[in-house]
């Protein structure tokens, strides 16, 4: 969108990325790292698998506030980004732990099948299983949860994506408890050669920036060609739903300023507070596709995970 423009001036320190970072900036790369649980106070961390079809199985990594002992609490279940093709149970590890630490949530973190060894809809499948398999009887039962108090799905980037479609496709099937809440930290929603006709003045940044480190329309092509989802498949571009009234009551959204997929998101916002959501929206001036994710350690990824807390917060409010 033409308004939103001045949202992709860039932050000095991010020009010319790396070299303009503070010294000593830790950089944190995508990788499909499953290491061992650390341990840390105050949490309870654990792993288990859960079948799903094809014979297969997926690992869950889980998370809940020691304190909170046999209370059945509400549970947000997330995927990770990485472009469908790469990252995993490590990628936002340490996200998962600061929002069970800090809100009392239950968190699953799911460690869905990659491209290009499992093209798409493989993954995206994964997480539907993982979904139901949360919302049914044995699953609240391992997790100890009561989604009466809230059932939360979202996700980073393909981790996003893989959101808008399933809560689309769980409201469609009448997926019961429902979801609550979504989730949406650095989004994408629609192949940029799927863009509905009538939102083509709306979804701009896609063509208009092309120097953000992290995410271009040249990753972008990539990315999708390794997972090979056809672009007008409402699975990968969940902008082509019909309608998207009543797939959660509250939604947050994490949305990066210089990233071409900003206008997705901003569009995306405008149009779930059309059919009644209630919505946050924190938008970031001059930063790039999933900062937080690349340099944790920064003012503004501090600020934004403080943000998604009091966003996680609100969503079981």
């Amino acid at each position: 969108m033409a308004e939103y423009r001045h949202y992709a001036v860039p932050d000095p320190q991010w020009v010319d990325f790396p070299n303009n970072l503070p010294p000593g900036t830790i950089r944190h790369g995508l990788t499909r790292a499953h290491d061992p649980i650390a341990p840390q106070e105050g949490l309870d961390i654990g792993e288990f698998n859960v079948p799903v079809r094809d014979d297969a199985s997926i690992t869950l990594r889980s998370y809940r506030r020691a304190s909170s002992g046999d209370e059945a609490l509400p549970l947000f279940v997330y995927m990770h980004g990485g472009g469908f093709v790469t990252g995993g149970l490590e990628t936002d590890d340490l996200t998962c732990r600061a929002i069970a630490l800090e809100t009392g949530i239950a968190v699953v973190s799911v460690e869905y099948r990659l491209a290009p060894e499992n093209k798409f809809p493989v993954g995206f499948e994964d997480c539907f299983d993982i979904l139901r398999w949360t919302s049914s009887l044995d699953g609240q039962s391992k997790l100890n949860t009561n989604l009466s108090k809230g059932f939360i799905l979202g996700g980073t980037s393909a981790g996003a994506n893989f959101t808008a479609g399933l809560t689309h496709l769980a409201r469609d099937e009448g997926l019961s408890p429902k979801i609550t809440g979504v989730v949406f930290l650095a989004g994408s929603f629609c192949h940029p050669d799927a863009r509905p006709e009538k939102y083509l003045d709306r979804i701009l940044s896609v063509d208009e920036i092309n120097d953000a480190p992290g995410l271009t329309r040249k990753s972008i092509d990539f990315f999708a060609g390794k997972y090979g989802a056809p672009p007008t498949d409402k699975r990968l571009s969940p902008l082509l739903f019909d309608s998207h009234a009543n797939i959660a009551q509250k939604a947050y959204f994490a949305i990066c300023g210089w990233d071409p997929r900003r206008d997705e998101a901003i569009l995306l916002d405008q149009l779930l507070q059309e059919v009644g959501l209630s919505t946050k929206v924190q938008i970031y001036q001059g930063l790039p596709h999933g900062f937080w994710g690349t340099c944790p350690d920064l003012p503004a990824s501090k600020l934004w995970l403080e943000h998604l807390i009091e966003g996680m917060r609100w969503m079981i409010e």
